[in-house]
């Protein structure tokens, strides 16, 4: 038998999304350090965005928090759960990360997407293609019947883009936020929603590489 190949091994790894300048691309271990660096470069102030607090800290320990997540994710995934990370490059320049997840995905059709960018990217469009690059994914690269997302009602651009992308509201919740209750915003979009748009409301997203992983994950 040949050589098990990387991609034989890891399907992940030959997937690849491509949207005007915007290039998405598996997280691999180096991939890992460097986004723990741009992560302790800045994502936010005082603000924060995210359900955990993993952005708190000084520079190590936010860029260890990033490498152990990654490399936590990619242990545990499995076709019965996962979580896709994508690392975001604008020209090839590392800018930030755009994740899919699910769970008992071949029965439900459904998952989640999150995100982040370093602050010096933030506020020019990019998030938008990001989500968008995922969204083709999940919807024409691995079949989902709807994608969801969360927000806190107080993070205004990414409410922005998902407004902006045509989401619906899927409810709210009250949360503990570093010892205060905020509301976090709950939204959902179908695939109906999503074909509605049409190809020419959108910019094109190249695919590449989904054979391998739909494969692995048991969705042929």
């Amino acid at each position: 038998m040949p050589t098990p190949t990387d991609v034989d091994i890891w399907p992940l790894l030959g997937v690849k999304m491509t949207v005007s300048d915007v290039e998405l691309s598996p997280v691999d271990d180096r991939t890992a350090l460097e986004l723990g660096r741009l992560a302790a470069g800045g994502i936010h102030g005082n603000f924060l965005p995210f359900s955990t607090p993993w952005t708190r800290g000084d520079e190590v320990d936010v860029a260890r928090n990033v490498f152990r997540y990654h490399s936590r994710m990619r242990h545990e995934m499995s076709p019965e759960k996962w979580s896709l990370e994508f690392a975001a490059r604008l020209d090839h320049t590392l800018i930030g990360v755009q994740s899919l997840f699910s769970e008992h995905f071949p029965t439900t059709r459904s998952a989640e997407s999150g995100s982040w960018l370093g602050q010096a990217w933030q506020g020019k469009g990019i998030g938008t293609l990001n989500r968008i690059a995922i969204l083709t994914l999940a919807f024409d690269g691995l079949g989902a019947q709807e994608v969801t997302t969360s927000a806190w009602a107080d993070n205004v651009a990414s409410n922005a883009v998902t407004r902006k992308l045509g989401y619906e509201p899927n409810g709210e919740e009250r949360l503990d936020r570093e010892g205060r209750v905020t509301v976090q915003k709950r939204f959902r979009l179908t695939r109906e929603m999503w074909e509605s748009r049409g190809p020419d409301l959108r910019p094109h997203v190249q695919l590449d590489g989904v054979e391998a992983l739909r494969a692995w994950l048991a969705l042929d």
